[in-house]
């Protein structure tokens, strides 16, 4: 059975897999200092002893807490049996970029997934803690990148920074003509926001001069992107997944 592992700036995401069946799957807010009972809490959750898993795939994003994780998996597969995410590796594409060993695991993760499946341009837009869109080119090539706030964050800035403006539920607005705070700070962010994500598409489909595949993914996605009709599918969990092709396909790489 493969462990999958995505741990970003701000959640670790554990799937388990068998096969190409996804048998369970949970996502922890935060960074933690206890990554082996995090893991053993998800198994037993899951009805599972540790010795049901034999492998583990490892994206991190995180370095300051890379060899802890790194460390809960070799206690539990086996340092043999930990596939680790690596720029210099051959997964079906091409980093074509000045410096690629900068490249963020998932990242490579997503587009390598994305090609694998469609084989053509693509645009895979993850709406996490960040917001990241990668274009991946019909050969194979991941060539462009543009980073952005995430939908969160967003939220966050006004709430800290600005003293008479309150936390609260964000709801999509139907309408812009907003006439209080709670409504004024929706219509802001939550159409800000979407309408942020639909310009770097359109602003990269325009300048590409292509027919562009767009996949949207990332958790905070399941909130905005019923809202933006430029996407062609969403998938909350498309690293996840992603992270269990890589194994099965390259794990020997």
């Amino acid at each position: 059975m493969l462990l999958t592992v995505d741990l970003g700036n701000t959640s670790t995401k554990l799937g388990l897999f068998e096969n190409d069946r996804q048998i369970a799957f949970t996502c922890y807010d935060g960074i933690s200092d206890r990554y082996r009972s995090l893991i053993l809490a998800f198994l037993y959750k899951a009805n599972l002893r540790e010795d049901a898993v034999d492998k583990a795939i490892l994206s991190c994003v995180v370095p300051r807490v890379y060899d802890d994780v790194y460390d809960a998996l070799e206690s539990i597969v086996g340092k043999n049996n930990i596939i680790d995410i690596n720029p210099s590796k051959n997964y079906g594409i091409r980093l074509d970029m000045p410096n690629p060993e900068d490249t963020g695991d998932d990242l490579i993760v997503m587009c390598s997934y994305a090609y694998n499946l469609y084989h053509r341009e693509l645009l895979i837009v993850s709406m996490g803690t960040a917001t990241v869109l990668c274009h991946v080119t019909r050969k194979g090539e991941f060539k462009h990148c543009i980073i952005a706030p995430g939908f969160n964050k967003l939220a966050e800035t006004l709430w800290k920074n600005a003293a008479q403006l309150p936390e609260f539920e964000l709801k999509h607005s139907d309408t812009y003509l907003a006439d209080n705070t709670v409504d004024a700070m929706n219509v802001g962010i939550y159409n800000g926001y979407i309408g942020m994500v639909k310009s770097l598409i359109n602003g990269m489909r325009n300048e590409l001069f292509e027919d562009l595949y767009v996949i949207g993914c990332g958790g905070v996605g399941k909130m905005v992107a019923p809202y933006i009709s430029d996407l062609n599918e969403y998938d909350p969990d498309f690293v996840t997944r992603g992270l269990a092709f890589i194994a099965q396909r390259y794990g020997n790489a």
